[in-house]
C-alpha cells in the first residue's frame, strides 16, 4: 500500500466522496480513507437529493463537475419540481433516490476515479509538525502521510445514538463512532460542540395499507438534477418509476407521544444538544404546534425492491414499543411492523469560525474540515463543501490560489461565509432566503455562474466545457432571434396577442420584448405566426428569464458594485484589533476570534455596527495596511 499522497480524505460520506473526487481530477494523488468501503455514498437519512434551496447547492456542485446530481438522476425513483407557480427563484427540483443504486454509482465512479485510492481504516489521530498537517494514523498504527488533510466525520465524531432509556456509542446505526480522533482534536484545544439530528423508524412495505392513502408521482416533465440531463442533452439510466404516498397523524397519535414524552430523550434530560428546529422530532411537533390536529407524513420508497419505507416527517427517538404504538394509529399503518426504529443521534462539531473561507483550519495549516463537522445538516450542504475543500486542499498543495465563491456568485458562498462568519447554535440548513441575491442565483443558470471558473481551475472536464459552451451559444443565438423579429400595431399578431392577454400595443415590438411583459411565456410567444423555428424549447426558457427579470438584475448588479467598493476592502492578517482605539471590547474580542478576511465579512458578524466597519475602513487606510 502506498503511504504518500499529495491530499488524504477522511470519510466515505457526501463531503468525502466529493471532496476526493474534486481533488483527484485537478490531478493531484489522493487517498480517501474510509472505516467500511461498502458504506461509501451510504444515504444515512432519507434518500432524497435536492429540495428548497437545497437544490441550488446541488446544481452548484454540478456546475463544478461533481458527482452528487448525476448519481441523483441515475438512481431516481421519483422527479419532481417544487415551487414551479411561484418565480424562478425559489423554484427547486427534487429527486427521491434508490438508496442502494445511489450508493452502486457513488462507489463504482470513486473507485474508477484517476489518481484516487480507497483506504480501508480507522483514522485514530493526525501527524502535525509545525503546525502543519503531515499525514494521519490509523487505529492499526500505520501511517500514511500528505501534505493536506480534509476531514469529513459526518456524526461519527464522538457520535452517540438515543433510542429510549437506551444510549450507546455509535456513528450511524451498526457502525462505531470515531471517538480516538475526537480526543485528539480536543487535546489540540479544537472549540468542539454537541448537535443532535434524528431519523424515523423504517417500515416493512408489505405491512402498509397503501388503498385508502394518495399517491404522489412524477412530474409529467421528470425534471433532473444534473446539467449533463436537464440542459445538455444527455439521458440518464432510468431505473423506475415509484410513488410516494401521503398520509397524517392524529389525535390519538398525539396522546400516545404526549403521554410518553418522560420517556424521550428528548425531553427527560438525556439529551442536552440542539437539533435542526426546522425539521423536529414529531415529539417536538406535538409540543410545539399544540393547535395542529394532525401532520403530514410521506411515505417514501427507500430503493428499487421497494421493501422498506421511510416515513418523512415522523423523527423520533421515543422507545421502539412507543414508535410502534403510535405509527399503528396512522391511516396506512394500522398493521404495520418496524424494520429499523427511530433515533437520535449526538455527536461533535466543531466552530465553524474557526476556519478560513477555504474551510482550512485557522489552527493547522493544509487541514481542512467539510460537511457536518462545521455544523450542518443535510447531504447538499455537506457535498457543496465537500467539493471546496478538496479544491482547496488540492491547490494549497500546489502552491495555488485557493478559491471560494462570493456571497454574489452562489449558495456555496453564503452557506460558508455564514458558517464561517456567524458560527452556528443549530445545525445549519440551506434556505433561499439565507440569500440576499437570491433572484440572480437560480437552479437554471448555476452553470453560467461557476462552469467556467471550474474548468480554469481545473476541476470540469472537456466534455462538460464543450456542452456548456454549446448551451450558452444557444441561448446567445435564440435571445438575438427573438430580437430580430419585430411586432407591427395594428397586425394580426398584435391584436391576437391584444386579445389573448388584455394588452394595447401601441409601438413596434419585438418578440424578446414582449417576455417582459405580465403573464406572458415563453410558449405563449411559440403560438405566434411569426415565431418561426428554435432549436429547443427549454432554451427559449433560459432567455425568457433573463429577459423577464433584466431590470431587476441589472439593479441587483449595480448594488453589488456599489457594495463592492466598502465589502471587498482587505483586512490585513497582521492587523491588531486591541490596538485600535474607539473598539469596544465586545467588538474586538468578535473581530479576534472570527479574524475576517474583508470589511464584508466583518459587517456580517452579529453587532458588528456600520459605524465600526467605517472605523476598520479609516484605520486601515489611515495606517496603509
Amino acid at each position: 500500500m502506498m503511504n504518500r499522497f499529495d491530499v488524504i480524505v477522511i470519510g466515505g460520506g457526501h463531503a468525502g466522496c466529493e471532496a476526493a473526487h474534486a481533488a483527484a481530477r485537478t490531478g493531484v494523488r489522493v487517498a480517501l480513507v474510509t472505516m467500511k468501503k461498502n458504506d461509501i455514498g451510504q444515504m444515512s437519512c432519507n434518500p432524497a437529493i435536492g429540495g428548497i434551496g437545497k437544490s441550488h447547492l446541488a446544481k452548484e456542485v454540478d456546475a463544478l463537475d461533481g458527482l452528487m446530481c448525476k448519481i441523483a438522476d441515475g438512481s431516481a425513483l421519483q422527479r419532481r419540481k417544487l415551487n414551479a407557480r411561484k418565480g424562478p427563484a425559489v423554484q427547486a427540483t427534487r429527486i427521491q433516490t434508490c438508496r442502494d443504486t445511489y450508493k452502486l454509482l457513488m462507489q463504482d465512479v470513486i473507485s474508477k476515479t484517476d489518481n484516487l485510492q480507497i483506504i480501508e481504516e480507522t483514522v485514530s489521530r493526525l501527524i502535525i509538525k509545525k503546525d502543519y498537517v503531515n499525514g494521519i494514523i490509523t487505529s492499526q498504527g500505520i501511517k500514511l502521510y500528505s501534505d493536506a488533510v480534509v476531514l469529513t466525520t459526518g456524526t461519527f465524531l464522538g457520535g452517540k445514538i438515543h433510542i429510549g432509556q437506551e444510549s450507546f456509542s455509535s456513528g450511524r446505526k451498526g457502525d462505531k463512532a470515531s471517538n480516538e480522533l475526537e480526543k485528539f482534536f480536543a487535546e489540540y484545544n479544537f472549540d468542539l460542540g454537541r448537535l443532535k439530528t434524528g431519523t424515523p423508524p423504517r417500515i416493512l412495505k408489505s405491512s402498509i395499507d397503501y388503498t385508502m392513502l394518495e399517491a404522489q408521482g412524477s412530474d409529467a416533465q421528470k425534471p433532473c438534477l444534473s446539467y449533463m440531463h436537464d440542459h445538455y442533452g444527455l439521458c440518464p439510466t432510468s431505473i423506475a418509476e415509484i410513488p410516494c404516498h401521503i398520509t397524517y397523524t392524529n389525535n390519538n397519535t398525539h396522546q400516545i407521544i404526549k403521554s410518553s414524552q418522560h420517556l424521550s430523550p428528548l425531553f427527560n434530560g438525556s439529551i442536552e444538544s440542539v437539533g435542526p428546529r426546522y425539521c423536529p422530532s414529531i415529539e417536538d411537533k406535538v409540543e410545539r404546534f399544540i393547535d395542529k390536529n394532525s401532520h403530514q407524513v410521506f411515505l417514501e420508497p427507500e430503493t428499487l425492491s421497494d421493501k422498506i419505507v421511510y416515513p418523512n416527517g415522523l423523527s423520533t427517538c421515543l422507545p421502539e414499543n412507543i414508535q410502534l404504538s403510535f405509527l399503528k394509529t396512522i391511516k396506512g399503518l394500522e398493521k404495520c411492523e418496524i424494520s429499523q426504529p427511530g433515533y437520535a443521534i449526538e455527536y461533535s462539531y466543531f466552530d465553524p469560525r474557526g476556519l478560513t473561507k477555504y474551510l482550512e483550519t485557522k489552527k493547522i495549516k493544509n487541514l481542512f474540515f467539510a460537511g457536518q463537522i462545521n455544523g450542518t445538516t443535510g447531504y447538499e450542504e455537506a457535498a457543496a463543501q465537500g467539493i471546496m475543500a478538496g479544491l482547496n486542499a488540492s491547490r494549497v498543495t500546489q502552491d495555488l490560489e485557493m478559491w471560494c465563491p462570493d456571497r454574489d456568485q452562489a449558495y456555496i458562498g453564503v452557506m460558508i461565509d455564514d458558517l464561517v462568519t456567524l458560527g452556528v447554535n443549530e445545525p445549519y440548513r440551506m434556505f433561499t432566503s439565507r440569500a440576499e441575491h437570491r433572484l440572480r442565483l437560480r437552479e437554471d443558470n448555476a452553470d453560467s455562474r461557476l462552469t467556467e471558473i471550474g474548468y480554469k481551475l481545473g476541476m470540469v472536464s472537456m466534455q462538460r466545457i464543450k456542452l456548456f459552451n454549446t448551451k450558452m451559444n444557444k441561448i446567445k443565438s435564440e435571445s438575438k432571434r427573438l430580437g430580430d423579429i419585430k411586432i407591427l400595431p395594428s397586425t394580426n399578431v398584435s391584436s391576437f396577442i391584444e386579445k389573448k392577454f388584455n394588452l394595447k400595443i401601441k409601438n413596434t415590438q419585438t418578440l424578446k420584448s414582449l417576455l417582459k411583459m405580465s403573464d406572458i411565456k415563453y410558449s405563449d410567444i411559440q403560438m405566434l405566426d411569426n415565431f418561426g423555428q428554435t432549436a429547443n424549447s427549454d432554451i427559449g426558457h433560459l432567455v425568457a428569464i433573463e429577459e423577464r427579470y433584466s431590470g431587476y438584475l441589472k439593479r441587483e448588479n449595480e448594488e453589488v458594485l456599489k457594495t463592492a467598493k466598502t465589502h471587498d476592502v482587505k483586512i490585513p492578517a497582521t492587523l491588531i484589533y486591541s490596538e485600535i482605539k474607539g473598539l469596544s471590547n465586545e467588538a474586538k474580542e468578535k473581530l479576534s476570534k472570527v479574524l475576517p478576511e474583508t470589511l464584508g465579512q466583518a459587517s456580517r458578524i452579529s453587532g458588528i455596527t456600520p459605524a465600526i466597519i467605517s472605523l476598520l475602513r479609516i484605520y486601515i487606510k489611515k495606517h496603509s495596511l
